[in-house]
């Protein structure tokens, strides 16, 4: 399948107020300087769960920070602490199919590369040619996430409406691994009965080997509440697996996240700690090394996911 069209949505533009560098409650994270490029996000997933902010600026819409490079100068220059990591972004995708985030996402690439500072990003969109360029001269500065979760152009359609297509991301991977830079793929959420079957797992797991991406971080798919209605009637477009998705959160578990001050709802602790063996087990089989993100799983390990490069021991 080709590149999907580009979505219709409003896209305005605000100088951002609060600091642009901030640093994260999740562990994930810690000690780590992030950076939001918009406001809202064009990729549209169904499990998103940044629609639940108070700040989200509603659907269709996006909200380019236009003042970021000049904010992230100054408070660079200000920090007492050298800042010698920068991780895009925990509430949108760096890489939105829409120019005026790729120009703002470009911009401050080009300033943090320009003083020897890391930047680490997890994307589901596609990467134009202009930032490969931008990340060859140093690619010892750059950390990829992946996120892909299927080979199914239906099922990622529908799920992740907006985003690239699975393909797309496949080649993401390939030129990110071709350029030098250290490039992990992100399973994340997997959909119980959907996404993380072993005959959906398989060839996508054989694809990222095939890459020579280092490792795959998991995690399964959470819900809070003011998204449940909008997920399981998306999902149940593409499976009949909905209800018993459904069931399964309706004997989960509720996490604290955030030091305690967001709920979520996950699946079974006994259920995701058997799957994410499974998992890993065919991920061995395909020569690859596996993370547990902690921070959406506190109940069953402490570790890291490396989402912005962190070591991490192997976990299962």
């Amino acid at each position: 399948m080709g590149r999907r069209r580009i979505p219709l949505v409003e896209v305005t533009s605000e100088d951002r107020r609060s600091a642009a560098l901030s640093s994260s409650e999740l562990p994930c994270l810690r000690d780590i300087a992030t950076v939001n490029i918009t406001r809202g996000c064009a990729h549209g997933c169904l499990y998103c769960y940044t629609r639940g902010y108070s700040n989200y600026p509603g659907e269709g819409r996006v909200i380019v920070y236009s003042n970021l490079v000049e904010k992230v100068q100054a408070e660079l220059f200000r920090k007492r602490k050298p800042v010698s990591k920068v991780y895009f972004s925990p509430s949108c995708d760096p890489f939105q199919p829409l120019e005026p985030v790729l120009d703002a996402t470009y911009g401050l690439m080009k300033l943090l590369l320009g003083r020897g500072i890391l930047v680490a990003f997890l994307t589901k969109g596609e990467i134009p040619e202009r930032f490969l360029k931008l990340f060859a001269p140093s690619p010892h500065l750059v950390h990829a996430q992946i996120g892909m979760t299927t080979l199914d152009e239906r099922v990622s359609t529908t799920v992740e409406p907006n985003a690239a297509a699975p393909e797309i991301r496949a080649r993401n991977l390939d030129r990110l691994v071709e350029s030098g830079i250290r490039t992990m793929v992100r399973l994340d959420p997997l959909i119980p009965s959907l996404t993380d079957t072993d005959g959906s797992l398989s060839p996508l797991l054989d694809r990222v080997a095939r890459a020579g991406a280092e490792a795959i971080a998991l995690n399964y798919l959470f819900l809070r509440s003011a998204l449940r209605g909008r997920l399981l009637s998306g999902l149940h477009e593409v499976t009949d697996a909905a209800t018993g998705l459904r069931d399964l959160f309706s004997i989960g578990t509720d996490l604290a996240m955030y030091r305690g001050r967001h709920r979520i709802r996950a699946l079974p602790a006994d259920y995701r700690k058997a799957n994410y063996t499974r998992i890993s087990r065919l991920a061995e089989s395909h020569g690859l090394r596996t993370h547990l993100c902690g921070c959406k799983n506190p109940d069953l390990t402490s570790e890291r996911c490396q989402i912005a490069g962190a070591p991490a021991p192997e976990l299962f």
